[in-house]
């Protein structure tokens, strides 16, 4: 049964139009994509996205200096890090940020596990050598130092300082992790005043799904079992006193790895924290892996995914995960066109919500982690295109790619935003792009859904000035992009919306 709400009105005046937070008026927002991964550099810069974001593996201090300095003296191996960075650069990619970490070997004060490694502060005799590293590091990749990387076309100018907070990628304190920022952060600048330095990156599922008000913590938290609760406000915590050091970042990051809905409750948390501290600096969102939802994590749904909703959701993340089930055909149709809608959903509000930027993944499956679906959810099968061999080489572009061209062809150079207020469950936006409106809009009804439900649906009525619009819908299957031309009639558009995003804008100049 196709679930379907009507809202019908209408207004002399107009739209009734909120002003996004933070208005992006007069700076661009940043498109990019994660994790650079060699051999996909061209595939994605067709995309028309500029900006991209190199993961840990290979940056880290022990991968660039895998031995001690002998007297004094620093061996750093630079061709990995050389041929990455230099390919995207080429394929026309200019902007980069980069993670930052510490983990070495041979320096670090705790033991790098064999198994997901870890980073923690360097041993007191090495923290010279730290430092050492890191300006090397900032200075390879500065187009204004004399040494830097042969044929580098453009400055790298992102450091952030370690990966993803409280997941493990850090193995110290909070207070070790100041220290280490207190280290790292004037070696950065001293290294190249332009660069920016990130903080490490907060990742935090099961708060903010649903909810953009912070104001909705407590009542969230309160419904959580009694573990997770305590679990999720010790992570609050230590976000808020990671923030009162203004003094050592420069941009603030958070992973969206949830469902998209996440984005405005995360980014108003971030920044009314901020404003209690007295300051505000940008805000990314990043570790974009999941742009469909993960649907579970270690056996838990993701919110707004329900526990009455965990077997069906099993039995799907089982067909996806198995070439020959049944049922993997449907489930990979049904999972291509989360991926191409969620990509939208979470850009767009990052853009609503005035942020920096976003980058985008994954640029490939990561298949390994398709052996336990139930713990990591659908990141084996996240990839933007198809991709075989090893290394990776790329196949045919997927809904979510062409999603993400879409993007860039629709609201790349847009220079404001407004949230428009059309009713419950109803997404929509305008963008002025080129002093021209763009509209994008969805309706949710606050539920998720699986392979074989419908979608909710709902009709409006939309106050337009009275003109001639072309519709053109996310891609969510193979094949060209569907458009129409629709018109709005004595100042009224009837428009009927789902959970894809449709992009309206004039068609006459």
């Amino acid at each position: 049964m196709v679930r379907c709400l009507v809202f019908g009105w209408v207004l002399v005046a107009g739209m009734s139009a909120v002003t996004a937070a933070g208005n992006t008026e007069g700076r661009r927002f940043a498109l990019g994509v994660e994790y650079m991964t060699p051999g996909l550099a061209e595939v994605y810069a067709r995309t028309g996205v500029t900006w991209a974001k190199a993961m840990g593996m290979g940056f880290s201090w022990g991968d660039i200096e895998p031995e001690p300095p002998v007297d004094g003296k620093h061996k750093y191996r630079w061709e990995q890090t050389d041929r990455l960075i230099l390919e995207y650069q080429r394929a026309g990619f200019r902007h980069f940020h980069v993670y930052v970490k510490s983990m070495n070997r041979w320096a670090s004060s705790k033991p790098v596990k064999l198994v997901g490694g870890g980073s923690s502060l360097p041993r007191p005799e090495y923290i010279e050598d730290y430092k050492a590293y890191l300006r090397a590091l900032v200075q390879r990749y500065d187009t204004n130092h004399p040494d830097h990387a042969p044929g580098l076309l453009y400055p790298v100018e992102y450091w952030e300082i370690e990966a993803e907070w409280g997941t493990g990628f850090w193995q110290g304190t909070l207070d070790e992790y100041l220290e280490l920022l207190r280290m790292a952060y004037p070696t950065v600048k001293h290294a190249n005043p332009r660069s920016k330095v990130i903080l490490i990156g907060f990742f935090l599922a099961g708060v903010f799904e649903g909810h953009p008000d912070p104001k909705q913590i407590p009542a969230t938290l309160a419904a959580m079992p009694a573990q997770r609760r305590r679990t999720s406000e010790r992570y609050l915590t230590e976000m808020r006193q990671l923030l009162a050091h203004p003094q050592l970042f420069d941009v603030v990051e958070f992973h969206s790895l949830s469902d998209w809905s996440e984005i405005s409750g995360m980014a108003r948390f971030l920044r009314r924290t901020m404003q209690q501290h007295g300051y505000e600096k940008p805000i990314w969102v990043g570790d974009v892996n999941y742009t469909a939802s993960p649907l579970m994590f270690w056996g838990v749904p993701v919110p707004p995914y329900t526990e009455k909703q965990k077997p069906r959701i099993e039995a799907t993340l089982k067909a996806l995960a198995q070439p020959r089930h049944p049922q993997h055909a449907e489930a990979m149709s049904w999972l291509r066109a989360e991926q191409a809608r969620g990509l939208v959903k979470k850009a767009v509000l990052a853009m609503a919500e005035g942020l920096a930027g976003i980058n985008i993944g994954n640029l490939k499956d990561e298949g390994l982690f398709g052996v336990v679906p139930t713990i990591t959810g659908t990141v084996a099968f996240q990839g933007l295109i198809d991709t075989g061999g090893i290394p990776a080489k790329p196949g045919s572009p997927r809904p979510a790619y062409h999603a993400l061209s879409l993007l860039v062809t629709k609201l790349a150079d847009f220079s404001g935003v407004e949230a428009l207020e059309l009713g419950k469950g109803v997404y929509s936006y305008r963008f002025t792009v080129r002093d021209r409106p763009v509209y994008v809009l969805w309706y949710d009804d606050g539920r998720r859904y699986l392979p074989g439900d419908a979608q909710p649906t709902a009709q409006l009525n939309v106050p337009l000035p009275k003109r001639r619009y072309l519709l053109t819908e996310t891609p969510t299957a193979d094949g060209p992009i569907r458009t129409q031309t629709v018109a709005a009639v004595r100042g009224i558009l009837n428009l009927g919306l789902n959970s894809t995003p449709v992009f309206l804008e004039p068609t006459d100049p």
